[in-house]
């Protein structure tokens, strides 16, 4: 029995050498590597849109460059991630756990593919608004609006990856990877759906701006509803972190299952909603230029859209709180 206590001991620490440090270094890299990619598409596809205004309007260089930088500061937010992650990556042992690696992979994957979503849409967003800023100057507020809400997308990503707790040891056990992974997919698929709508309603609300530039703040409304989803996903997200603990103290599979279902239904029916309100945004704020009495029609469709997130995220904290 003493000998076979042993051989375990040995498989243990030999499994938590070999995959603890896997795990921390893909959190480091996923951070890093998805905000630095969606870092370069904002700043290609705005930089593509700044280039041809300029050919016409050589004036609005400077003050149409604000997509560029916003683009740039996601990245910013993967480099800090990365920065704290791999300074607590070490080799396997009793003060490095699988446990501890999981939350450094589900945070740094947190945070790349928000900042990855939130490129994506500051790039189309920031390429139709200097677009449509070189031939009506009133739509520069209204374009400052829209990159905000998608800029606080990759600071969500940040800020629950921050929220993860990475120093604490524990005993190795995969159950909390997949109360881990709830979590995150609770944050990323809600955030890549807001990400869409964003991007998607400022296509319209830049095209529409052009010719009713009055009707730009009223038109902004699809790109809010838009980012409220990423709340809910937010929301998720930390309570559900909230509820992973190690194994030793009595985390199950049942439960890690029930967190990562709770996370997937969050995530994904958000991602259904932020598709909605994209398309319902960008051709309700077309025809509400042309048609004002649409207003109202536009606002009830958006709603129906909307709770769509709302649902995902009241079942999922159901699951994960019972």
């Amino acid at each position: 029995m003493e000998v076979a206590s042993a051989t375990s001991a040995d498989l243990l620490k030999a499994e938590q050498a070999m995959y603890g440090p896997f795990f921390g270094t893909l959190g480091v890299t996923s951070a890093m590597m998805f905000t630095a990619a969606g870092s370069a598409y904002g700043t290609a596809k705005s930089g593509t849109g700044i280039a041809s205004m300029a050919v016409a309007r050589p004036d609005l260089v400077m003050k149409a460059i604000i997509p560029v930088v916003m683009a740039g500061i996601v990245a910013i937010y993967g480099l800090v991630v990365s920065v704290i992650v791999s300074g607590k990556v070490a080799p396997g042992g009793p003060d490095y756990t699988v446990n501890q690696a999981f939350a450094q992979f589900a945070g740094g994957l947190v945070c790349g593919l928000c900042g990855l979503a939130a490129g994506y849409a500051i790039g189309i967003a920031g390429d139709a608004g200097v677009r449509a800023l070189s031939q009506q100057p009133r739509i520069f507020v209204g374009m400052i609006l829209m990159l905000i809400f998608a800029e606080v997308l990759g600071l969500y990503g940040m800020i629950v990856a921050m929220s993860y707790d990475l120093t604490t040891a524990e005993q190795p056990a995969y159950a909390p990877f997949f109360g881990y992974m709830g979590a995150a997919s609770a944050q990323i698929f809600t955030v890549l759906g807001a990400a869409y709508g964003t991007a998607k309603s400022a296509v319209g609300i830049c095209s529409m701006g052009v010719m009713r530039p009055e009707l730009i703040m009223k038109s902004v409304i699809p790109v809010i509803m838009a980012g409220i989803i990423g709340i809910y996903g937010l929301v998720v997200a930390m309570v559900l972190k909230g509820k992973v603990t190690a194994a030793s103290e009595g985390y199950t599979l049942n439960k890690g299952f029930a967190h990562l279902a709770a996370g997937l239904t969050c995530g994904l029916c958000g991602l259904g909603a932020g598709y909605a309100i994209g398309i319902v945004g960008d051709a309700g704020v077309r025809g509400t230029a042309q048609q004002p009495r649409l207003f109202v029609g536009m606002i009830l469709i958006l709603i129906f859209s909307e709770v769509l997130g709302l649902y995902g995220m009241i079942v999922a904290l159901i699951l994960g709180t019972s």
